[in-house]
């Protein structure tokens, strides 16, 4: 690198382009810290998804202020799509190359901040629908699509095999919590900054929205919620039924765009009503369990390129393809907990009341400390002794019970399903799934009185927890019939 500035710098010093703030901005941006003393911030006037105006400040060394004169004016014009493609390295070739040792944080830090400008232009459009949720507008036909882009390697690959295919594509990350620097977490700050240089070395423009409000009331207030109740959620499913395939919509329809894309490891099927989802070529990836609450309005506009896919395949693409997420490792089950703890996360945001640890007959053995500690079919940390391990086999967050009993008190024979989506017809679920990383169970459905659905089950089950999802599947075990939330262990 340099050890002095080059003249490109130095004529952005003497000549800065488009300094100042917009009088009405349609977006601000700001990125940087007053302890390290650089600061860029970023205003933007955006009409028809053409960036009319940009200006920009920087409070901090001559490589920022440069940088962000470069960048104002390599956007400035550009359509919103143009704009969001422009890479560290577009900033770099502009300012004649490489900045001096030390100073190339000045591209990402003007970069960071004019994608958050472009976030907050998205976030005002959309207003409530980002909180409350988005319903979806009809999008024209075509071969364009908005693809999720996590940061791991399922995401990017999605994203290069749809541009190998012949799509317009636009990606998209999602803030949707305050993930910490350095962790696993799919939206931590760190990853959204890698997953934008990732869709760069693609060609590809990037945005990120900012979900956290919604993420805050439609999963995590639920997740804790459950648990108080005595139900055992699946965040991992609240998040897809509510916040990212409806705000992937959004930002599609916001740019004119038809499809939507993730890396979930699914496929999309033809129905007598409709599309429907499918399992996925690698059975050991499918995640059709955790897909069933897709609309199948949206779902008609989603696309699962990795369904054709197993694994070992991803990466192989990601390798030959020089990604840098080749490798990367598997994202951890609940992004919001890094550590893994739920109950310690649940305890800092209820107040756990002790209860009593009984029998199926009500007999008292012994003590808890909250119902929140506690899930159907656990077997470790009950706190109660006995000659034979002794599971949870129901909570009763009204008397602040724990009942608990033998192994083959776990098993069931039916379960209560509610709020369910279809796809299929019900006569054709022919066996039902009620966990993760279950195995479906033949089963026959009826509807209930009370709007709610039974699956009566050809072999028992054991540990069905209220909370969970019940996805029922077709007699091929290949398509998913609907899917539903487990309302109560039946018998």
């Amino acid at each position: 690198m340099p050890e002095t500035y080059r003249p490109e710098v130095i004529d952005h010093l003497v000549r800065p382009r488009n300094v100042g703030d917009l009088d009405e901005p349609v977006g601000v941006g700001e990125s940087g810290d007053a302890a390290c003393g650089d600061i860029a911030r970023f205003s933007v006037e955006i009409e028809d998804n053409v960036l009319r105006d940009v200006r920009y400040k920087v409070y901090g060394c001559a490589a920022c202020i440069a940088a962000g004169s470069a960048l104002s004016e390599l956007v400035r014009g550009k359509t919103l799509l143009d704009a969001a493609r422009v890479s560290k390295e577009d900033a770099r070739d502009a300012l004649g190359g490489p900045l001096p040792a030390g100073k190339e944080h000045a591209l990402t830090l003007v970069l960071d901040a004019l994608h958050k400008a472009f976030e907050d232009h998205w976030n005002r459009a959309a207003g409530n629908m980002l909180v409350e949720g988005y319903g979806g507008a009809e999008a024209d036909d075509g071969k364009t699509v908005v693809a999720a882009m996590s940061g791991g390697v399922d995401s990017a690959v999605t994203a290069l095999l749809l541009k190998e295919a012949g799509y317009q594509v636009a990606t998209v990350t999602f803030r949707l919590h305050d993930g910490e620097r350095g962790s696993r977490s799919c939206c931590s700050p760190d990853t959204v900054l890698f997953a934008r240089d990732t869709a760069h070395r693609m060609g590809l423009p990037h945005f990120t929205l900012n979900l956290k409000d919604l993420f805050q009331k439609r999963v995590m207030r639920d997740f804790v919620g459950s648990y108080e109740k005595g139900r055992t959620p699946n965040p991992c499913v609240a998040c897809n039924a509510h916040v990212k395939f409806h705000a992937a919509a959004f930002l599609a329809d916001g740019l004119g765009f038809h499809h939507v894309a993730t890396g979930h490891y699914a496929r999309v099927a033809d129905g007598a009503e409709g599309p429907a989802l499918a399992r996925a070529k690698d059975a050991a990836k499918d995640q059709t369990y955790v897909l069933w609450p897709i609309p199948q309005k949206l779902l008609a506009r989603t696309v699962f390129p990795l369904g054709d896919y197993e694994k070992p395949e991803v990466r192989r693409i990601a390798e030959e393809r020089g990604l840098a997420v080749a490798y990367t490792p598997e994202s951890q089950d609940i992004c919001f907990i890094p550590d893994g703890n739920y109950r310690k996360f649940v305890r800092k945001k209820v107040a756990a009341e002790p209860g009593e640890v009984v029998d199926g007959s009500g007999n008292v053995l012994g003590r808890h400390a909250g119902v929140v500690d506690f899930t159907v079919g656990q077997r470790r940390g009950i706190g109660v002794s006995a000659p034979a391990p002794l599971y949870v086999t129901e909570i009763r967050p009204r008397s602040k019970q724990v009942v608990v009993g033998r192994r083959k008190d776990l098993e069931v024979h039916e379960v209560h399903v509610r709020d369910m989506n279809w796809f299929l017809a019900p006569e054709e679920a022919r066996a039902v799934q009620v966990r993760y990383n279950g195995s479906p169970v033949p089963c026959e459905v009826e509807e209930l009185e009370d709007g709610g659905w039974i699956a009566r089950l050809a072999q028992p089950v054991m540990g069905v927890a209220p909370g969970q999802s019940a996805v029922f599947y077709s007699e091929d075990g290949e398509r998913v019939v609907a899917g539903g939330v487990v309302a109560r262990r039946g018998s």
